[in-house]
């Protein structure tokens, strides 16, 4: 009996280690949205163009290349480049920074490329409409794999949570479809009178908002397909792409009226924007402008930009964070990061003067809660600027 109960305790401590080391050593699921959001691009499906913007909505400038028909997804892989699906073509294009076309590839299995995301393990998952897939390649462009499930009839978009678990909308059944990280499917769902779902987004707290492009509204899901609120305005006709910037703002386009509309993190309508020449504007993707590591201090002090070590350090209960600025001002963020990347805090945003100004944060999150004992970066942001230092919570 005693060496039964060892021999049960041995396998559940050998299990406990595997989840602990498979936990440790699984890839991270992008962020979304980014630390730092950039230029906003739009796919123009009707003049196979992409549309871009600077942060603030302002149209900067659009670029295409020779046999790109009918753009649809766009995402952001490892050192800037750029995939565009070309849906009328049957390929993928790989643009540089600098919008310049690197190469384009594609496969049999790709019949009519939609939206894209790119996984934990960096591959570029595909939506393939036309025959109801998720065409998986590498970064590179090399073909890996397909897989698909009864119920998947125009595949729109593809997603993934936090945890990896991976959602396909599916167009002709209006339906969701949700399938594990290594692919097998789950369950599917659909609610609140979704129609032709297009795009679907991921804020941070892992909250699915999925483009009801026959339905005119953004329905809101949580990751077991419950229904937690529904976003709609006029100027919202026949939703397609939703992204989110650094600041909690949902994007999204109008396929029928050649616009981009803007909310707050609230849900609420901010603007509308009619710039750019779209034309069947789809999806959006936000240059992921990393412009620093928040794991590492960078120095204190650039261009008249002053940040201050943080008084009292370590601390317990309140901490001043003290800064300057050039004559004049600058618009500037203040954020506290853990050493995962993660924003916890956002203490400042927006213009402020020139000179020297004196913070306070009291240890808290962004919801009020008090976060755990450790190290954390807080931060300093304008245009062309990033300082950071580290401060300790005991």
């Amino acid at each position: 009996m005693q060496a039964s109960i060892k021999r049960v305790v041995q396998l559940l401590g050998l299990t406990v280690l595997l989840a602990t080391l498979w936990a440790i050593n699984r890839p991270a699921v992008p962020r979304l949205p980014p630390l730092n959001t950039g230029n906003i691009y739009v796919s123009s499906y009707g003049n196979g163009t992409i549309a871009v913007y600077d942060s603030s909505g302002v149209f900067s400038h659009s670029f295409t290349a020779a046999g790109l028909s009918g753009s649809r997804g766009v995402v952001f892989g490892p050192g800037g480049q750029i995939f565009v699906a070309s849906q009328n073509s049957d390929e993928i294009y790989a643009f540089d920074k600098q919008d310049a076309m690197q190469r384009k590839f594609t496969h049999a299995e790709l019949d009519g490329p939609t939206g894209m995301a790119i996984s934990p393990a960096n591959e570029l998952y595909v939506g393939s409409y036309n025959n109801d897939q998720v065409v998986v390649f590498s970064m590179d462009g090399e073909y890996l794999r397909s897989f698909s499930e009864m119920g998947l009839n125009g595949t729109n978009c593809v997603a993934f949570d936090s945890e990896g678990y991976i959602y396909v909308s599916s167009a002709l059944t209006s339906t969701i479809l949700k399938f594990s990280p290594d692919e097998v499917f789950i369950k599917s769902f659909t609610a609140g009178g979704l129609s032709s779902p297009m795009s679907i987004a991921r804020d941070n707290n892992d909250v699915l908002y999925v483009s009801g492009g026959g339905s005119n509204n953004i329905i809101k899901f949580d990751t077991s397909g419950t229904v937690l609120g529904e976003i709609t305005h006029p100027d919202l006709r026949a939703p397609q792409g939703v992204a989110f910037d650094e600041n909690g703002h949902m994007f999204s386009t109008s396929f029928s009226d050649d616009l981009m509309v803007e909310f707050d993190a609230d849900g609420n309508y901010l603007r509308t924007i009619t710039e750019g020449g779209l034309m069947v504007p789809r999806s959006i993707a936000f240059d992921p402008k990393e412009t620093a590591s928040v794991s590492t201090e960078s120095p204190a002090v650039s261009q008249g930009f002053v940040l201050a070590p943080s008084y009292p350090n370590p601390f317990r209960g309140s901490v001043n964070i003290s800064y300057t600025l050039p004559e004049g001002g600058a618009h500037i963020a203040v954020e506290v990061f853990d050493l995962r990347g993660r924003r916890v805090a956002s203490l400042l945003r927006g213009f402020q003067p020139g000179g020297t100004q004196v913070l306070f944060w009291d240890g808290k999150d962004a919801q009020g809660n008090a976060l755990g004992a450790g190290v954390y970066v807080y931060r300093l942001r304008s245009e062309d600027v990033v300082l950071s230092r580290k401060l300790l919570l005991f």
